[in-house]
């Protein structure tokens, strides 16, 4: 098996962004910017909608020009650019579980030394939360992409057993 390769999908990206966009809206009805508030006193949520998802929005518009590969599952480890620049090497990862929250799943990573593979990106601000969450160190989603989470999955039992 060759490794596995995960690449942005505009389309997929598109889509998102698009959904964002519509809690950025439902948001600004919220917060009473085009009318009175459907929820005196609780326009704190439409605001919180309208910060929230409008950055969503704009990272995932980001990686819709971005043609580099954003996971890469092979004989030397998991790459997951989302976390940061650095392969993380099966010697490192303890266990590999699979996360799942609404339809969506997500590899999670436990590994040896997480002080070692620290997130460079925006995602390491949450890795608290995502660990609390989670239970492990690096959650990779394939939200985006044009793979498949079962592809992925594949390419983790495969290259975990040759290593």
């Amino acid at each position: 098996m060759q490794g596995f390769v995960a690449k942005p999908s505009p389309w997929r990206l598109l889509l998102l962004v698009a959904g964002a966009f519509a809690f950025v809206a439902a948001g600004v009805w919220i917060a009473g910017l085009l009318g009175p508030s459907p929820k005196p006193g609780r326009e704190w949520i439409g605001w919180a909608c309208i910060i929230f998802f409008g950055l969503c929005g704009i990272v995932g518009f980001r990686r819709i020009f971005d043609s580099g590969d954003q996971v890469k599952i092979s004989g030397s480890g998991i790459y997951f650019r989302q976390w940061s620049e650095q392969t993380i090497p099966w010697s490192e990862i303890t266990d590999i579980s699979v996360w799942e929250f609404k339809g969506q799943k997500s590899l999670i990573l436990h590994l040896a030394h997480p002080d070692r593979y620290q997130s460079t990106t925006i995602l390491g601000k949450m890795a608290a939360a995502n660990r609390a969450l989670t239970g492990g160190d690096v959650a990779i989603s394939l939200t985006g992409t044009d793979r498949s989470f079962a592809d992925a999955l594949a390419a983790v039992e495969h290259f975990r057993k040759a290593g």
